[in-house]
């Protein structure tokens, strides 16, 4: 129903150095006991800065699944970072997030990463 994010999205670390495995951290809470999420990070796709999926490929987003409680939680997802084809070398990348809760609703998050 309500998803709320009680701390916005980081990354770390940051500064970093590409490619590398980043940790991206926010806490969020529900107003229902065990609420199903959809988490998807996303690139812009002109920059050369990329995800790299479970499969070791690069691509510029990535889908998780979760469930939240009435109890905040700390989420943590670790994903790798790389350069590939596009625009730069970039000295900053904005990495978006939209949290959507069960009925639909999105909520959107952002973070930027220094790049060294």
């Amino acid at each position: 129903m309500a998803i709320q994010i009680l701390q916005n999205l980081t990354a770390t670390p940051n500064p970093t150095t590409l490619p590398r495995r980043i940790t991206f951290q926010q806490t969020l809470v529900s107003d229902q006991a065990a609420e199903p999420i959809k988490v998807v990070y996303s690139l812009a796709p002109a920059h050369d800065v990329w995800f790299e999926d479970a499969g070791g490929q690069r691509t510029k987003t990535i889908h998780r699944a979760d469930t939240i409680s009435q109890a905040p939680k700390v989420c943590r997802d670790q994903i790798t970072l790389l350069r590939g084809p596009g625009q730069g070398p970039m000295a900053m990348v904005q990495v978006n997030q939209t949290v959507t809760d069960s009925e639909g609703v999105p909520l959107p998050d952002v973070c930027t990463l220094q790049l060294k």
